[in-house]
């Protein structure tokens, strides 16, 4: 077994944590500006939402690659240039024409992609006896970094000078951050892997990675759906961005109670379960709510999305971590989970915004999301089998 990192613990979880803000702002900054974003840019509703695909695309495809990174460098030093990598996508974020902005995104999600696969190995083998707890809060510090970017995401443009650009490219300073915070973790490894880590089994021997990747990826796209489209969804019914990106924002700090407890609570309970059981319920609430009773407050609606997003990504990555058979197979369990789980998910706003285009109606697109909740349930009930 290869050692554990010689940072100080409380450094090594501060740099863990700081990193992990960093996942999910310059995407989840994204959607309540994406009315102004589509206006300025001039294009339809399905291309501006490529630039919430784009990066789920990147999850995918570039997460694959990240078990064989670590054959080169240890996930540390990977973790710290994915890091600059996010850094200067963020800056191309802001820049002024669609094709430089793709490539900025296509920088961040790559970035993004491969941190998200090797994090969770590095809680597998450095916190071993404290799985639940620190896979909660790894995903408490992703979700409190959307939650963020979503509340100041108007205020920023409004600060910048109505420049929803700068808005999103300010977001590089967070990296920096980042960087520094987990620089400790660099120094307190060595420049490459042992060889134990960078081998395991086939993976598809083992008989959890299809549910948990098919779990992984409809949960993903239930979530980064209404992340895309729910503030267009409420200015159109009447709400102001900055209210739509008030709620939204709510949706998103909701989640922090649930990401830091369900992954305890997976760790102790006999069987998930019951806990894909109930956030799936409050899932197909939230998304009925919007769709029938558009005239209602839509805090409730939100409040119980929120729950949901904050109980599934939590439960599917603690299903990653622990179901791995080894410390060494999370890396492999992780990038197939996420690769194959977020090519999937990149399809959701996309085609609800296709939809949308044809159909000038949100009815059929919540409809749609409607029978992925559903979805979700099937897999997660199938992915938590034998735990």
């Amino acid at each position: 077994m290869p050692p554990r990192n010689r940072a100080a613990p409380l450094l090594l979880v501060l740099g863990l944590v700081l990193v992990a803000l960093n996942l999910r702002p310059v995407i989840a900054a994204f959607g309540p500006l994406l009315s102004v974003i589509q206006a300025d840019l001039g294009v339809s509703g399905a291309t501006v939402s490529l630039l919430t695909s784009v990066p789920l695309l990147c999850w995918g495809a570039v997460a694959l690659l990240a078990p064989l990174l670590v054959r080169w460098r240890s996930a540390e030093v990977i973790i710290l240039g994915c890091l600059g990598l996010i850094g200067v996508g963020a800056l191309l974020r802001a820049g002024p024409n669609l094709p430089l902005i793709l490539f900025g995104t296509v920088l961040v999600g790559s970035g993004i992609a491969v941190v998200n696969v090797l994090l969770p190995s590095l809680l597998r083998r450095d916190f071993t006896e404290r799985l639940g707890l620190m896979t909660g809060l790894y995903t408490t510090a992703v979700v409190g970094g959307a939650a963020l970017a979503s509340a100041v995401s108007v205020p920023l443009m409004h600060a910048f000078g109505d420049s929803w650009h700068w808005a999103l490219g300010c977001w590089a300073v967070l990296t920096l951050l980042g960087a520094l915070a987990w620089w400790p973790a660099v120094l307190g490894r060595p420049p490459r892997l042992t060889a134990a880590l960078q081998r395991g089994q086939s993976i598809w021997s083992n008989p959890a990675a299809l549910p948990v990747t098919l779990y992984m990826g409809a949960q993903s796209l239930v979530f980064f759906t209404w992340l895309t489209w729910l503030p267009k969804i409420l200015i159109e019914r009447g709400h102001s961005a900055a209210e739509a990106g008030l709620l939204l924002s709510l949706g998103n700090i909701v989640q922090l109670p649930f990401t830091l407890v369900v992954p305890v609570l997976a760790a102790r309970l006999p069987t998930p379960r019951p806990l894909v059981l109930a956030l799936s319920f409050a899932n197909a609430l939230g998304v009925a709510g919007l769709l029938w009773w558009p005239a209602a407050p839509p805090l409730l609606w939100v409040l119980l999305l929120g729950m949901a997003a904050g109980s599934a990504f939590p439960l599917a990555l603690y299903l990653v971590a622990h179901r791995a058979r080894s410390a060494g197979e999370v890396p492999q369990l992780s990038a197939v989970a996420q690769g194959f789980g977020y090519l999937f998910a990149a399809c959701g706003p996309f085609v609800f915004g296709a939809l949308h285009d044809q159909t000038h109606s949100w009815q059929g697109p919540l409809l749609l999301l409607l029978g992925m909740v559903v979805l979700v349930f099937v897999l997660g009930w199938w992915a938590a089998q034998g735990e």
